[in-house]
């Protein structure tokens, strides 16, 4: 119930959607502490003092050595270009085809789930020092059926980490997928998954557009 598909987009699409993501949208880092998720803009966050910075870094690290926790850009896509206002256009254009009934056919004929309806999506960047631990991706009350990971990185090294990992019930690594450029990978919300950490010494940014393929749609 996994599927890596390659050459998902037309070259010069991928193209356009990766310039999208690297040059004109505009990330919040999401990041869990206080027993909360958090969301707090680039800007936001490089202008807290240095001590502030740090305290939130070690909360984010100590829930990580957990299981708990995460620290990864994110930038919410809407179908609807007047609900998100600063999300580029070919990112709206991108969230309306994956909404096509073409596209949302494809993906019940696919995977078998008859009853979904909807896709959502965002953007999402990770630079050195981020990471996603160990989880699954049920939430009941979207009808969240099968996780999407679109890949929009042309260059990248299997020592920078940042591969999206499976694992098997008792905590085992299975295989992984290296960050790539212009493919879909597709798998079952039950099945646990991360983002490893991303070396320090990784010297590009693992950019993708990621969401879930759902039974209900938002209100």
């Amino acid at each position: 119930r996994r599927l890596n598909v390659l050459d998902i987009w037309q070259r010069e699409s991928a193209q356009t959607l990766a310039e999208a993501l690297g040059t004109k949208t505009p990330f919040s880092n999401a990041f869990f502490i206080d027993n909360a998720p958090q969301l707090m803009a680039d800007g936001e966050l490089r202008s807290l003092p240095p001590e502030q910075q740090q305290q939130i870094q070690s909360k984010i690290y100590q829930n990580a050595s957990n299981g708990v926790g995460y620290l990864y850009g994110t930038h919410r896509i809407d179908r609807r270009p007047e609900i998100s206002p600063t999300t580029p256009n070919v990112l709206v254009e991108a969230h309306q085809l994956l909404n096509s009934e073409a596209m949302l056919n494809f993906i019940r004929e696919l995977t078998g789930y008859d009853d979904i309806k909807y896709a959502s999506a965002q953007g999402t960047r990770y630079i050195p020092g981020n990471f996603l631990t160990r989880h699954n991706d049920i939430v009941e009350a979207e009808g969240r059926r099968v996780a999407f990971v679109m890949g929009f990185t042309p260059q990248w090294h299997p020592d920078w980490g940042g591969n999206l990992q499976f694992y098997q019930d008792n905590g085992l690594a299975k295989n992984a997928w290296m960050p790539m450029f212009n493919n879909m990978a597709l798998f079952d919300v039950k099945h646990a998954h991360a983002v490893t950490f991303v070396a320090p010494f990784a010297r590009a940014i693992r950019y993708s557009i990621t969401g879930w393929f759902r039974a209900n749609p938002p209100a």
